[in-house]
């Protein structure tokens, strides 16, 4: 499971950021987990752990949470080293998925500003 959390900003400065951790310690394919970003923009992923894999970072817009198996659209380029991942365009959704695994334990973790 995604853990999400809001770190608030004093006041002048917006609404903060959203920070989550979208993949903990995965040691296999996994589909990941939607969380909602709603109203934070850009969204910067950090992706380590990886020696041999595939993480995907994908957005979605829908207006209700998709089903986990659902994949949405991909953002940026498939990650094969760990490495960061920017995404400048609003989303409703994001997630990080490993689609690929042979070793390694992979983390991504997830920063996305706040909007005024």
């Amino acid at each position: 499971m995604a853990d999400r959390t809001i770190v608030r900003a004093p006041e002048s400065q917006g609404n903060g950021a959203l920070t989550s951790r979208l993949l903990t310690a995965i040691v296999a394919v996994d589909v990941g987990e939607w969380i909602d970003t709603l109203g934070y923009s850009p969204h910067h992923f950090e992706i380590t752990g990886i020696t041999v894999g595939t993480v995907k970072i994908h957005g979605s817009l829908a207006p209700v949470k998709p089903a986990n198996s659902v994949h949405g659209f991909q953002v940026g380029s498939d990650a094969t080293a760990d490495g960061q991942v920017v995404n400048t365009a609003p989303l409703r959704w994001v997630k990080a998925r490993v689609s690929a695994w042979t070793s390694g334990t992979i983390n991504v973790d997830m920063v996305a500003e706040g909007n005024d």
